[in-house]
């Protein structure tokens, strides 16, 4: 047994579509980030970088380092930085979603969805619920900073930026 069959059950789907590194993708397709393996400094840079746990991805290149487009922005990794992120193929079977559907953080959305809050992962919600942000709310993403802090959202007709750490915090369903 492999050490990615260890972390991940394997799902019984036609496409067969196993978790792997990103190094181990291949170059041509969306790919889903299912975890973020290494040391917590490492973790949170790749995060910081969009890299974070259910976000979609495409790699585009694998030539010496690896190129992908990450909340549609390029960025360049070693391979041994790719090693630690383990990524799925999005499956594209009749019936599954091209992109992650159900509930969700705000910060693992693609740019262009549009979701409805469900709650707040914190009690201190209130500074959060003054800017607009209340459950049964729709928001949409607009667009993420170059290293994926902050994430532009629009809510009630209006753009509010909001630190990942906070979107870390917000449960939404995807619609």
């Amino acid at each position: 047994m492999s050490f990615l069959d260890k972390i991940f059950k394997k799902d019984t789907c036609v496409c067969n579509a196993v978790s792997k590194d990103l190094s181990q993708a291949k170059t041509s397709g969306s790919l889903k980030v299912e975890c973020l393996c290494g040391e917590e400094g490492i973790c949170d840079r790749l995060r910081e970088m969009g890299f974070c746990e259910s976000a979609v991805i495409e790699k585009i290149s694998d030539s010496g380092s690896l190129i992908c487009k990450v909340c549609d922005t390029k960025v360049i990794l070693s391979k041994e930085l790719a090693q630690k992120i383990i990524v799925k193929d999005i499956c594209q079977c009749q019936g599954h979603a091209k992109v992650a559907t159900g509930h969700v953080v705000l910060s693992a959305m693609t740019v262009g969805q549009r979701a409805v809050i469900e709650h707040f992962r914190f009690d201190e919600s209130e500074r959060l619920e003054e800017m607009g942000l209340t459950p049964g709310e729709t928001i949409e993403v607009i667009r993420y900073a170059p290293l994926g802090d902050p994430i532009e959202i629009k809510v009630r007709g209006y753009c509010l930026s909001l630190r990942k750490q906070e979107a870390d915090q917000i449960k939404v369903h995807i619609i």
